[in-house]
């Protein structure tokens, strides 16, 4: 197995990894907006007013649609499909909550200050490792299957050219002899 089939596998194995906290979040969120709502209002409310083109200001019902894209974005990531854009939609939908989430600055209980800080930090390395993954070269295997099939369907066709050459020569080689033979015994027979 070669270094591309190995980065596929891993590939296929870190794709529902990324995107299971995506779902999950997502539909929680979906079920219940309210704690999520009231926890983003404050940063939310602000930037939604600036924003004339949602379709809504309540933050349940932003809260909720965000909890709709990260379950479709997330679930197509996992089952690998429009990668790309996957990655780069749940990236852009983590922009809102990496500032308005988990402020662990603002907290006064160090046990709490921690956690909050955790929390950031691995909201922070799965945007990360979103950007990367949306960053990455894609895969395009039907233009790589039919890059390969082509270069296959170019070599078939060498090889038969080839072989077809080979035995045409045979076949010329062969009718020589047949016509050096006959004219022998053609001119065996007139010299008689």
């Amino acid at each position: 197995m070669g270094m591309t089939g190995v980065m596929q596998i891993m590939r296929t194995i870190a794709r529902p990894l990324v995107a299971a906290p995506f779902v999950v979040t997502g539909l929680e969120t979906f079920r219940n907006p309210g704690p999520r709502a009231e926890k983003l209002a404050p940063g939310l409310k602000p930037l939604a007013d600036r924003l004339s083109w949602l379709p809504s200001k309540d933050p349940e019902t932003l809260v909720r649609m965000q909890g709709a894209l990260s379950v479709g974005a997330g679930t197509l990531m996992a089952l690998g499909r429009f990668q790309r854009l996957t990655t780069l939609l749940l990236a852009a939908e983590m922009v809102p909550a990496l500032l308005t989430e988990h402020r662990f600055w603002e907290e006064e209980d160090p046990a709490r200050r921690a956690t909050e800080c955790t929390l950031m930090l691995k909201n922070a390395g799965l945007f990360g490792a979103l950007l990367i993954a949306g960053a990455a070269p894609g895969e395009h295997r039907p233009v790589k299957a039919a890059r390969a099939g082509l270069h296959e369907a170019r070599l078939q066709a060498a090889l038969a050219r080839s072989e077809a050459g080979r035995r045409a020569e045979r076949a010329r080689r062969k009718a020589a002899k047949r016509v050096a033979k006959t004219q022998r015994r053609t001119a065996k027979f007139t010299n008689r």
